[in-house]
């Protein structure tokens, strides 16, 4: 009888210990983001210092770490000022993609703290650019107001 109940107990702690490993992996599978397969060099750019009117661009590059195409299903910017721009070819397992982004300058002095959302089939990664525009100096010229009439 004994030996019964040791047998009945060792099975017992056996599918529990089973049990609690298939509910980690599964944990941690749905933890992992599916997002994760689009690996960018960076998330987050800094432009620095610009002065008003220049360009500022810059391409965010990431490699396919899954193990399906990339299929890139919109990337949007948070405001008008940013523009997004990105290839519509699937990037292949192992390969490379690019969204190149583009900050309008013209009439924008002032910090620079913008978001781009990237949809994918794998899943949304928010990319950020981030900086400072100097405004345009005043024109050097400086305007006449003489009461005084030229000859």
């Amino acid at each position: 009888m004994s030996l019964a109940v040791l047998l009945l107990m060792g099975t017992t702690a056996a599918f529990a210990q089973e049990n609690r490993k298939s509910l980690k992996a599964k944990e941690a599978t749905t933890a992992a983001n599916p997002a994760d397969g689009m690996k960018f060099k960076q998330e987050v750019h800094d432009f620095g210092t610009v002065k008003e009117g220049d360009k500022a661009e810059f391409d965010f590059e990431f490699v396919n770490k899954s193990k399906e195409p990339i299929i890139l299903q919109s990337v949007t910017a948070s405001c008008g000022c940013t523009s997004p721009s990105w290839s519509k070819e699937p990037v292949k397992p192992g390969k490379k993609g690019t969204i190149r982004v583009a900050y309008s300058t013209p009439g924008r002095p002032g910090p620079i703290n913008k978001s781009i959302t990237v949809t994918s089939n794998l899943g949304t990664k928010v990319l950020q650019i981030t900086g400072s525009v100097t405004p345009k100096p005043a024109t050097s010229a400086p305007e006449t107001k003489s009461v005084m009439k030229a000859n």
